[in-house]
């Protein structure tokens, strides 16, 4: 029997493979796990009660995840074939991090940037696993929008706060207004990267068929969230919400919700932006005068320079600033070990070509499993544009792009942000297939056309 005609027989035969359990799976140990990590990180427990430090109540999280899904009843018997491919990528791409590792100048950081990564693949691994139905994606979803509208509040009313106690605007803007605690929303432009992924998604789940209740949420959330971005005090930050309502309105420039959010951005950063951060980008405009966007151009061309002297295994991971400090520091107008201030300048001084080129692939596997979910839910449902998951595709892709804008002025390489989208965007995909298999009828166009579609990519 030919492999193709093998895979034809294991597709009919085997229907957990690609159609919905009949129950869906919903609490369980991982799941429990999976929630209570995400509490754990974007709270930041242990910055806020020190005594729970010594618990270490993130890897508890996270190995009651593990264990939960090593005793869970497995609900799939195969993955979906593109969200292999974007497993064996970023296997791929963890085999290359720990060559470039074992290479590093400095051994002892470059191990500190490796374990980095390969907990939030950790992360992503139990994402993928766990989320495979819509009502756990929908949970996720939800604590995770909330999370992030705890911060967003906190940061809002910290500005107006502050200017009630008579901190001038000039100061806030230049210093900005982070989300209070330790780790990767403390400083004020790693915050605004997290908003600016976040504001996109709220802002087109809006525009899906939900109740008024949920949709009312989400619209409040995505005002929140733009608001944050605004008085935060990163320009940056305005760059990635200005391009995610860009990319919205060019990829549909007939849809109102498109033109609803550029509309809305636009008219944030006109009238409501304080007078105090509308100095500063006009300063940055001007960036041989301004201080802190000359010193960000320095960066990035002692970047590029280390780039050259180091194009194929880099200097590895978290050595930029101190490799930077050591040889490149020539003219330094602020001599310090600084980071590189831009995630493609860090990817490419510290991960190499060998590094970089895994990532770039990962990047354009993301869009590639969006485009492919979409084109799932429209071929069982006719009015797909409006349903939660669809609406879902469209703003994980608005998010990633409101992080590479954003991320261009911050050096985050390390942390959650990218693999929490990759995360979503493979778990949404399995969730797609399974709803889209077990709505269609076994002898069906759809179903076969599917089917055939399986059998060339796995025959190639």
């Amino acid at each position: 029997m030919s492999h193709a005609a093998q895979f034809e027989t294991t597709l009919d035969s085997v229907p957990g493979t690609w159609e919905r359990p009949a129950k869906e799976r919903r609490w369980d140990l991982a799941f429990v796990g999976l929630l209570f990590y995400l509490v754990v990180e974007y709270t930041r427990l242990g910055a806020m009660y020190p005594v729970l430090v010594p618990l270490q109540i993130g890897k508890i999280a996270v190995a009651l995840g593990i264990i939960g899904w090593i005793l869970a009843p497995r609900g799939i018997a195969r993955r979906p074939l593109a969200v292999l491919w974007m497993d064996r990528w970023l296997l791929l791409f963890l085999f290359t991090l720990l060559f470039v590792t074992l290479l590093a100048v400095h051994s002892d950081r470059a191990w500190t940037g490796f374990f980095d990564i390969l907990r939030w693949l950790v992360i992503y691994f139990l994402i993928t696993r766990v989320l495979t139905n819509g009502w756990r994606l929908r949970v996720f979803l939800l604590l995770l929008l909330l999370l992030n509208l705890k911060m967003a509040q906190f940061v809002v009313r910290s500005y107006f706060t502050l200017l009630a106690a008579g901190v001038p605007g000039w100061a806030l803007a230049k210093f900005g207004v982070g989300a209070g605690s330790t780790g990767f929303f403390a400083n004020a432009a790693d915050f605004g990267v997290g908003m600016c992924i976040i504001f996109p998604v709220a802002g087109y789940l809006f525009f899906a068929r939900e109740s008024k209740l949920i949709r009312m949420l989400l619209f409040a959330s995505a005002l929140t969230f733009l608001a944050a971005i605004l008085v935060c005090g990163s320009r940056g930050a305005l760059v990635g919400a200005l391009a995610s309502g860009a990319a919205a309105l060019l990829r549909n420039p007939r849809k109102s919700a498109a033109l609803m959010m550029l509309v809305i951005v636009i008219v944030g950063v006109v009238y409501f932006l304080p007078e105090a951060s509308k100095d500063r980008v006009e300063s940055g405009m001007n960036w041989q005068q301004d201080g802190t966007a000359s010193h960000r151009i320095y960066l990035w061309k002692q970047g590029l320079k280390m780039f050259q002297d180091h194009p194929i295994f880099g200097v590895g991971p978290h050595n930029y600033p101190i490799v930077r400090f050591e040889h490149y520091n020539e003219n330094d107008p602020h001599p310090g070990p600084f980071v590189s201030h831009s995630v493609y300048i860090e990817a490419l001084t510290e991960l190499g070509l060998i590094g970089l080129v895994p990532l770039i692939v990962l990047f354009i596997l993301f869009f590639r499993l969006n485009a492919l979910t979409r084109k799932q839910i429209l071929a069982t449902d006719p009015a797909g544009k409006q349903n939660f998951f669809y609406c879902l595709a469209l703003g994980l892709d608005l998010g990633m792009i409101g992080f590479m804008a954003s991320a261009a002025f911050v050096s985050v390489l390390y942390y959650p942000h990218i693999w929490l989208l990759l995360g979503l965007s493979a778990s949404l995909h399995t969730v797609a297939v399974q709803s889209s298999r077990a709505a269609v009828p076994e002898q069906s166009p759809v179903r076969e056309t599917f089917k055939e579609e399986l059998l060339v990519s796995t025959t190639r």
